[in-house]
């Protein structure tokens, strides 16, 4: 086994979605979507592992019911994705996942496509707060490049242990909403990179780091989701490789400086 794999910065259980009470549904796998809790004691598969945090451009609700009831639509729909597959997600299986009407869903999301991208700006905002908070302590371009394989392999990490995440890409790749989703996350993360390396390289070319940057992130990104989906020996081999010329392009580019 390679142990690189085993440092991850992102941890697919650390965030939880709203609190599970008694008789609520709840994802427990990706075989069985969604079971009622009876007990009053904390179940290991309480929760999701869909992360929490701020979306790039969801509307916001402002009442604590009214985050409460959109939590608990993106765990029913995290469920239902699981057990059919994003191209299938209908309203009507998230409303009964969730125990609300229809009509209560619509209130928050206009339809499925809606919900499916409000799942991965919350992967994505995830990763980056993960990806910001690795990044602090860098203070050398060798440090820089420690933090890349470190990114990397803890990416490959949180795409092969959560189910839901592989799904709506697999399922989905033809949406240019989350193509364009994606695009401004990349982005969002070449220019943080930009503004770090500047601090110990700082006659770095401003004006070209952003794209060459953003090459690595959507490079790094598309091999490591193949890599999931094709698995085995190849898989390793393809991170290895993948590592070295990420790592390579950017040692040459930063060393030019």
């Amino acid at each position: 086994m390679n142990t690189r794999y085993t440092r991850s910065p992102y941890d697919p259980h650390r965030i939880k979605t709203c609190s599970i009470q008694k008789g609520e549904r709840v994802m427990v796998n990706s075989k069985k979507a969604f079971e009622i809790v009876n007990s009053d004691s904390p179940s290991k598969d309480e929760g999701s592992s869909l992360p929490k945090g701020d979306s790039l451009s969801r509307r916001k609700p402002s009442q604590d019911r009214s985050k409460e009831r959109m939590e608990k639509i993106l765990v029913a729909a995290e469920a239902c994705i699981l057990e059919m597959g994003a191209a299938n997600l209908k309203i009507s299986d998230i409303a009964a996942a969730s125990g609300m009407a229809n009509a209560s869903v619509y209130q928050y999301f206009s339809n499925r496509e809606e919900i499916i991208q409000a799942l991965l700006e919350r992967y994505l905002d995830y990763f980056y707060e993960q990806n910001t908070q690795l990044l602090g302590p860098v203070d050398s371009v060798e440090a820089f490049l420690i933090y890349l394989e470190d990114v990397v392999y803890g990416y490959h990490d949180y795409v092969k242990s959560n189910a839901t995440y592989r799904a709506i890409w697999m399922d989905s790749q033809g949406w240019a909403e989350l193509r364009a989703i994606d695009r401004k996350d990349n982005i969002r993360l070449a220019h943080a990179w930009v503004e770090k390396v500047m601090e110990f390289v700082p006659d770095l070319k401003a004006d070209m780091a952003p794209n060459v940057f953003l090459t690595c992130i959507e490079t790094g990104a598309h091999m490591t989701r193949v890599s999931v989906e094709i698995g085995g020996r190849v898989e390793r081999i393809m991170m290895d490789e993948m590592i070295a010329m990420v790592r390579g392009h950017l040692s040459t580019f930063l060393r030019d400086h």
